[in-house]
């Protein structure tokens, strides 16, 4: 029985690692594109191209969870809908999830368009400044290439769900080195600025999401589309989003949180305070994809698991996930506080010492929790992934609720400092409640698994093999 359970074990962790490793990949590369944005903007255009990135960047990440939403949502009912061998209620989730993605791209820049001004006064720039400027355009090319933005996104999620891990990485790899290129033209040499670097994000997401979405119409995909199968079925959808809302609550946290920052960071600290903390985020931003890609690598065989009914399989998910996070996080934790400077380097160079001390600041405090910060993202993923949904949103909003009123609170006792310490300590606190739900969850698998290691009759061939799957 234990040689059993043994090579049954040794089988699902070369499937975790089989999926995780290119999804990882993959979603490292595809953080690249907005990580090589950083390093040419700090290089080439300075503070204030950084400073404007970061002012409008809580509106692209409120894009970036809608496109989430849809994801995640269409990815999940896919592999469900598989695991319960459901292929043609696969197929029109697929569909369902192309028309959302098709509805944000052509509604949000209209809005976008529409509101321009106004939001960038709402976030609290002053009018006419560089920093206006930079900001401005940015935000109108990055707002104005939503159905860009959200199929490239889409991309990997929809091939993964597929069966086609490797190609999504090879097509976000491709996409990331086309931009990397992009950028030293137009950036670099041309001095384009930040319209320069939106630019080449654009394209470059062009390209990954016209050959992405166009593999689904050719004979290489298991869900093939038909263009007579692309009928929508608009009941289907609210129940798809809903499953995908957590991942947007998830980056509207993360969107607030950055712009609560970046107004206390205005009244608090100066331009180069700004600057700095735009350096945290973007090495928080490398860290969190990189888990954004063990959990959504995995995300299938939870979800495929969850719709057959498999609890030994996803128990297994679950402890083995958590603590690859952990030790990952960890080793960050380590990395960030031990070599800050070399880190804030990065993206600013040697030349701007105010600049400097304020990135190594903001890498210290504001990433002081960033293992408890994957764990809780990890977390949320992994309960959504398993259907969970009404836990994962309990998690997300909570998470809200925690940071308002340090972020406004703790400024008042230590400045500058307090508003870097916010984001640190709401971690701390809801690290506690989401280690007890997950618990609870792994917990109740243990439980409904724990007929099936009594000693009985040995099962039929074709149920053993189905057991180990």
């Amino acid at each position: 029985m234990s040689a059993h359970v043994s090579l049954r074990q040794q089988a699902m962790i070369r499937r975790f690692w089989g999926q995780a490793l290119p999804s990882i990949l993959a979603m490292l590369v595809s953080g690249a594109y907005y990580l090589i944005d950083g390093i040419f903007v700090g290089h080439y255009v300075g503070a204030s191209g950084l400073a404007g990135i970061n002012l409008v960047y809580p509106v692209i990440m409120v894009l970036i969870g809608l496109a989430a939403m849809v994801s995640m949502g269409t990815a999940t009912a896919i592999s469900f809908q598989q695991g319960a061998r459901q292929p043609g209620l696969a197929r029109q989730a697929l569909v369902n999830g192309l028309w959302l993605l098709l509805i944000l791209g052509t509604v949000a820049p209209l809005l976008l368009h529409h509101w321009h001004t106004d939001i960038l006064l709402a976030l609290g720039m002053e009018q006419g400044s560089e920093t206006w400027r930079q900001a401005s355009d940015y935000l109108g090319w990055i707002g104005g290439g939503t159905l860009l933005l959200a199929s490239n996104l889409a991309v990997p999620y929809l091939l993964r769900n597929d069966g086609r891990p490797r190609l999504a990485m090879v097509l976000v790899s491709g996409g990331a080195l086309l931009n990397i290129i992009l950028n030293y033209i137009m950036v670099g040499r041309l001095g384009l600025g930040l319209i320069g670097t939106a630019q080449a994000t654009l394209i470059s997401e062009g390209v990954v999401s016209l050959l992405g979405l166009g593999y689904f119409f050719t004979p290489y995909a298991r869900l093939r589309l038909g263009w007579h199968q692309l009928l929508p079925r608009a009941r289907l959808m609210p129940g798809l989003l809903f499953t995908g809302l957590p991942s947007l609550i998830a980056q509207f946290n993360l969107g607030l949180l950055l712009l609560l920052h970046n107004l206390q960071l205005m009244v608090y600290g100066s331009v180069k305070d700004l600057a700095g903390f735009t350096v945290a985020g973007y090495t928080e931003a490398v860290f969190i994809v990189i888990l954004q890609g063990l959990a959504f690598g995995i995300q299938p065989l939870i979800s495929q698991a969850a719709g057959a009914g498999r609890h030994r399989a996803l128990s297994f998910l679950m402890a083995m996930g958590l603590k690859v996070t952990l030790i990952y996080g960890v080793a960050v934790w380590l990395l960030v506080q031990l070599l800050p400077r070399q880190v804030a380097m990065l993206y600013t160079g040697s030349q701007d010492g105010e600049l400097l001390a304020a990135a190594v600041r903001s890498l210290t405090l504001n990433l002081g929790a960033i293992p408890l910060e994957g764990v809780i993202m990890f977390g949320i993923v992994l309960l959504q992934s398993m259907t969970r949904t009404r836990q994962a949103l309990l998690i997300s909003v909570a998470k809200t609720l925690l940071l308002l009123p340090l972020i406004f609170w703790l400024p008042l006792q230590w400045g500058r400092d307090g508003v870097l310490l916010a984001q640190p300590v709401t971690v701390l606190l809801l690290t506690p409640p989401l280690c007890w739900l997950l618990w609870r969850e792994w917990r109740r698998l243990k439980e409904a698994d724990a007929p099936l290691a009594r000693p009985g009759p040995a099962l039929p061939r074709r149920e053993q093999v189905l057991d180990r799957t």
